[in-house]
């Protein structure tokens, strides 16, 4: 039978040791611990000026809120990648809190790459986010469904993509009905595997699958390597960040376990989901008003004012 022949070219492993970190880890910039940390886009358009989008991101800082940035297919197609680049740099020099968070991948090429092409497109792109001291969402690798990748075969893109970075890293797993061509990623337990090769390295993930059910068994497996998760899924993020399924239960402060260190912040740790998604400036301020709820224990009012926006 024919074998496929290892992506990166290099042999396929028996064991997968962890990828060693370049840096151990930065030293938290604040004592406060975050309760729930939220990457938002609030952009107002894919070709807003500059100013614009200065000012929502220090509205969002203002507001206790993280900046996403070029994580939206469309918005990284119409900007490419020289100007993103440059509004990266933008955000670094602003010095946001709680941070930013930037996408890193290979969907600006002009043609569909190897699986060579595309680790170099995204290691390049996470390397110019990490040095304006944001922290890189690792995008899918595109190429890796075109060829119906095999489970180890995921495995040894992202240890070789993993290799080429310093950290803190963010994986993205943005299923087909974003990106029909992203059908069948992360096959079995090849998520699984890449978020456990170097938990000091890969903080965590961002989860927009929209399975609820899914997302909760995964958050738990993180958990256990202090690794954090993010969800997508608008419809039900306030029972995702107070940890609840859909339901008539009722809404309940899930207990923190400890913090843990995120790009220098400290981010508490727990049965519930942070969030990086899309929304509009008038869910951002809805959204920071319920984490307010959540600060003094109103669940309820937490779920309240984010059912109003599902």
């Amino acid at each position: 039978m024919h074998k496929s022949q290892p992506l990166t070219g290099t042999p396929a492993r028996a064991s997968e040791p962890a990828v060693q970190s370049v840096r151990p880890g930065q030293v938290p910039q604040s004592e406060r611990s975050l309760a729930r940390l939220c990457f938002l886009s609030v952009s107002k358009g894919e070709l807003a000026p500059l100013e614009a989008r200065t000012s929502a991101w220090q509205r969002l800082s203002t507001l206790g809120l993280g900046v996403a940035l070029a994580i939206d297919a469309a918005e990284r197609r119409t900007l490419g990648w020289e100007a993103i680049a440059g509004l990266v740099k933008r955000a670094g020099e602003l010095e946001l809190a709680p941070g930013f968070v930037a996408g890193a991948g290979p969907d600006l090429l002009a043609s569909a790459g190897t699986i060579g092409d595309e680790l170099e497109a995204a290691s390049a792109q996470a390397s110019v986010i990490e040095e304006a001291g944001g922290i890189p969402l690792l995008l899918p690798l595109a190429a890796l469904s075109r060829r119906r990748a095999r489970e180890d075969e995921y495995v040894e893109a992202y240890r070789a993509l993993l290799a080429r970075l310093s950290g803190p890293v963010l994986v993205d797993w943005t299923g087909p009905q974003v990106r029909p061509e992203l059908a069948g990623y992360f096959p079995n337990r090849s998520f699984e595997r890449v978020l456990a090769l170097d938990p000091a390295k890969v903080r965590g993930a961002r989860f927009a699958l929209g399975d609820v059910a899914r997302e909760t068994r995964l958050r738990r497996e993180l958990a256990q390597r202090e690794q954090l998760l993010f969800t997508a899924d608008r419809a039900h993020l306030g029972h995702l960040l107070l940890g609840l399924n859909p339901g008539p239960a009722a809404p309940r402060v899930p207990e923190i376990l400890r913090d843990v260190d995120l790009g220098g912040q400290r981010v508490a740790l727990g049965d519930f989901s942070h969030a990086l998604l899309a929304l509009s400036p008038a869910e951002a301020e809805t959204l920071a008003q319920a984490l307010a709820d959540l600060a003094v224990g109103d669940a309820a009012g937490c779920l309240r004012r984010l059912a109003k926006k599902a």
